[in-house]
């Protein structure tokens, strides 16, 4: 739940912002910022927190991420205008990313080969269906109240996840070298995971996706509601929909990790997704419209429920030494480019054209990345890398 709950707050708000917007008094690109503030502070803070839990321990700082986000939440609820929601949004995703890095490095710390891999997998379906299915959350909070609600949930949440890991969880890193919660430390150990090739393949696939699917996060619910008329309850339908099939694909990940390579199955994922991206695309320019968007955005959500996972279970076996390390560099990134990118579809005019050509131009990227790297390693070593067998994952990845 803790990791869950960061990109649950994402986009729990996403069809109010367009409400948001009238209320605050605010434009379209000024609310949008609320979502890159959060997602770039939320990745900042991973980079930063999650080398020191390597070296401090984890307990403190999820204990310190989760109340802060409880606070930052409230803080967006009685927010007066849209610098002060985004301010707030940006302590939020500091909150939340402390936590998030910090129960991420809990498994790596306590867990091994394929379990830890199913482990993983299982965080990392819960990260890529969070986004997916807080839109229906917020919908329905939405039909019996105002947007500020949707952070008052928020900050109920935050509170009862920072009493329950304060009765819950221990601390799992055991005696830390002394010296290991240094700056230098920690860029230390930041080195050596990105002078690895293929973790920064992996890293630079994820994050080009990433993109590419947070311009249609951001971009959405303007495209359906504002050029295509629907209303609230029809576009948290079209979220509904989406989520049901990522859902689908993520269970459908984690059972097959272990029997696939994690490798193949993140290839295949990038396939769909961009096959996804080239259909929404052909129905904005062709005029077809939301009678192929809907569907194709349903195929790109359920590819990215194999994109995520595979992303995040192949960055964590390779720094399996570094947990922390490895969950910031590989969280912070893709978030921070992805947020970071977030206005863009709105700046080039936020219509179903612009969301379209960003997903396909950012994913399809993506994916060929993966496959030049895919075939600089070779079919072999691409066929080993987290296959079954339960070390293959883990000490083949280092």
């Amino acid at each position: 739940m803790i990791v869950g709950i960061s990109p649950f707050a994402t986009d729990m708000y996403i069809p109010a912002l367009p409400a948001i917007a009238r209320d605050l008094g605010a434009s379209t690109a000024q609310v949008q910022l609320s979502l890159t503030a959060f997602l770039v502070s939320f990745a900042v803070g991973q980079i930063v927190i999650g080398p020191i839990s390597d070296g401090t321990g984890r307990r403190r700082i999820l204990l310190g991420g989760t109340a802060v986000f409880a606070l930052a939440s409230l803080a967006c609820a009685i927010a007066p205008d849209a610098t002060t929601l985004v301010v707030a949004r940006v302590a939020q995703g500091l909150g939340g990313a402390a936590g998030s890095v910090a129960a991420r490095a809990m498994v790596g710390d306590t867990t091994t080969g394929v379990v830890r891999s199913r482990l993983f997998a299982t965080l990392a379906a819960i990260n890529a269906v969070g986004p997916v299915v807080a839109p229906l959350v917020g919908g329905v909070v939405l039909s019996v109240s105002s947007w500020r609600a949707t952070f008052v949930v928020l900050a109920v949440l935050g509170v009862a996840l920072t009493a329950a890991a304060a009765a819950r969880l221990p601390e799992t890193l055991v005696d830390p070298e002394p010296g290991t919660g240094s700056l230098s430390a920690s860029l230390r150990r930041m080195g050596a995971l990105l002078a690895m090739p293929r973790f920064r393949w992996y890293l630079v696939t994820g994050c080009a996706a990433t993109i590419g699917f947070f311009s249609y996060i951001a971009t959405s619910s303007f495209v359906f509601q504002e050029q295509y008329g629907f209303g609230e309850g029809l576009y948290t339908l079209v979220f509904a929909s989406n989520a049901s099939c990522m859902i689908a694909s993520t269970l459908v990940f984690r059972r097959l990790v272990g029997r696939i390579a994690e490798n193949r199955l993140f290839t295949i994922g990038l396939v769909t997704c961009t096959t996804g991206s080239a259909l929404v695309l052909v129905g904005a320019v062709s005029g077809i419209g939301p009678a192929l968007i809907w569907p194709a955005l349903a195929l790109v959500t359920a590819g990215w429920g194999w994109v995520i996972p595979g992303s995040i279970t192949l960055t964590q076996a390779l720094g399996h030494r570094s947990p922390g390390t490895a969950a910031a560099l590989a969280g912070g990134l893709q978030f921070g480019l992805g947020g970071a990118a977030t206005p863009l579809a709105g700046a080039l005019g936020g219509t179903a054209t612009v969301m379209g050509g960003l997903m396909l131009g950012f994913i399809a990227a993506g994916l060929v990345v993966q496959l030049l790297a895919s075939s600089r390693r070779g079919a072999g070593a691409g066929a080993r890398t987290g296959t079954g067998g339960g070390t293959g994952t883990g000490t083949g990845g280092a």
